[in-house]
């Protein structure tokens, strides 16, 4: 009997535990005339010098809610940590099989995949870039063997036009990580020339391990080129991701027409992308502020002759954060607000002094987002419209 108990309560943590896997989604609504499309565009697996396998990274982006993931293992040979060690046949392997054997994972779950490789130069400039929407990686990590072990610029650039010359997605990865850039991030000439001869589509202006470059930001807006995120990830995401203290993995917002690899595609080539990272967004005004817009719904108002009070639900993963403006002089109201993920909050309004009469009831409520960037240090105003009639 006193078995039969014990293997009941061991089924019982066994439900337990598997009933606990549920999806850890990050919910981001869609903007008018689009479909908000959430993804990771730079990641490794154990076919470069990552410790994880490819269909690991698709379980993890599935779990995550995500729309899209690129897997962008290094296509040069040096990298192949795993499989310069013997622990693969290379007759059998190549740079395209992380995404063969993602691409069956994916299947199904409605992940977006997106082919890609990293190409390495180890002097900066150019530094590294991100190769995506690739028809064949071989090709490609082999231009840049080609050049010898040190990887030389000259394999970089013939590597990036072989990709190009497949349709490749060109981005300039981390160009503030501290090896390559160990005191002051530059926009080099050799990268004025790469964005000239249509080498360089995007730069990624956040980078998991180097955090947000607002220099990296500032010339994306300056040379007219998209701007995106990656997690460049070599472990397990739980491991980059403290998921139990409510982290989400940084992300590129790609506003597409479609949900589809060709909507992916056509929202990055249309630079109608923006960056979700540590609570902060970063993008164009037109695309972040009816974003914002979107994140925040008004579900009651309430007015009577001296008060007014707004009571508004965010429904994404997005903290806002809100600071009283110029326009709201008139009116005594919080000079700063957080609304956090899936909160109700109320804005209360009265007269400076509160025993006048509102005398109105449409109200201009101005604000500054406090976590919504357009450029490095210039954030997003916000102008809340109240109609109580």
């Amino acid at each position: 009997m006193k078995k039969s108990l014990l293997l009941i309560a061991a089924a019982f943590l066994a439900a337990g535990t598997i009933s606990a896997q549920v999806r850890n989604e990050m919910k981001i609504p869609n903007i008018d005339g689009y479909v908000t499309l959430k993804g990771d565009m730079h990641m490794h697996t154990i076919f470069s010098d990552a410790s994880v396998w490819p269909t690991t990274r698709v379980d993890e982006a599935v779990m995550e809610g995500l729309d899209f993931l690129c897997i962008t293992d290094h296509v040069d040979g040096r990298l192949h940590k795993y499989l310069n060690s013997g622990y693969f046949d290379p007759k059998k392997v190549d740079n395209n099989t992380s995404f063969k054997l993602a691409e069956k994972q994916a299947k199904g779950t409605g992940l977006i995949l997106v082919p890609g490789g990293e190409i390495t130069s180890q002097i900066m400039p150019p530094g590294h870039f991100n190769a995506t929407f690739v028809k064949d990686a071989n090709p490609i990590g082999a231009a840049m063997d080609a050049h010898g072990k040190d990887h030389q610029p000259e394999g970089l650039l013939a590597a990036c036009k072989i990709a190009k010359g497949q349709g490749a997605f060109l981005t300039w990865n981390h160009p503030h990580w501290c090896r390559q850039a160990p005191n002051k991030t530059v926009f080099y000439e050799e990268h004025e020339q790469m964005a000239k001869d249509g080498l360089m589509d995007a730069v990624e202006v956040y980078n998991w391990w180097e955090g947000y470059s607002p220099e990296a930001h500032h010339w994306a807006i300056e040379h007219g080129l998209a701007i995106v995120s990656g997690t460049d990830s070599h472990h397990p995401m739980f491991m980059d991701i403290d998921f139990n203290a409510g982290e989400l993995r940084p992300v590129t917002l790609v506003f597409a027409k479609e949900r589809s690899l060709s909507g992916l595609r056509e929202g990055l080539d249309a630079h109608r992308t923006a960056i979700f990272a540590e609570g902060k967004v970063y993008g164009p005004e037109e695309l972040i502020l009816p974003l914002l817009k979107s994140c925040l719904r008004v579900e009651k108002i309430l007015w009577s002759e001296k008060t007014l009070k707004v009571y508004i639900y965010n429904r994404s993963s997005i903290p806002v954060t809100l600071d009283k403006a110029p326009g709201s002089e008139q009116w005594q109201m919080a000079r700063h607000l957080t609304i956090n993920p899936f909160e109700h909050y109320m804005i209360q309004i009265y007269r400076l002094d509160k025993n006048d009469p509102l005398n109105t009831k449409v109200f201009d409520l101005h604000y500054t987002v406090d976590n919504f960037f357009t450029d490095a240090d210039t954030r997003l105003e916000y102008v809340l419209h109240v109609d109580a009639e």
